[in-house]
């Protein structure tokens, strides 16, 4: 697997975060922002639980559900929104 700088990095978070906040409020899975991307699933779900461990983005995923739906938090989505 290659190696991404920090700065490609930077840039793909905040794509992750952009795709987030334009399907706000609705609830969309890792897949999704995957395929928008052209990313693998994998390394998304990284990047989503790096966001929620800084409490940008909370799991919604229902106990029984194999996929896992993810949303921005009202805190980072009006921050966001004042960036822009």
């Amino acid at each position: 697997m290659s190696i991404i700088s920090e700065k490609n990095l930077e840039k793909i978070k905040s794509n992750v975060l952009r795709v987030l906040y334009d399907e706000s409020p609705s609830h969309i899975s890792a897949n999704y922002i995957a395929d928008v991307e052209a990313r693998d699933k994998q390394f998304i779900l990284k990047i989503l639980k790096d966001f929620e461990k800084k409490k940008i983005v909370r799991n919604t995923t229902k106990s029984f559900s194999r996929k896992s739906f993810w949303i921005m938090t009202d805190e980072a989505y009006v921050k966001y929104k004042e960036l822009l």
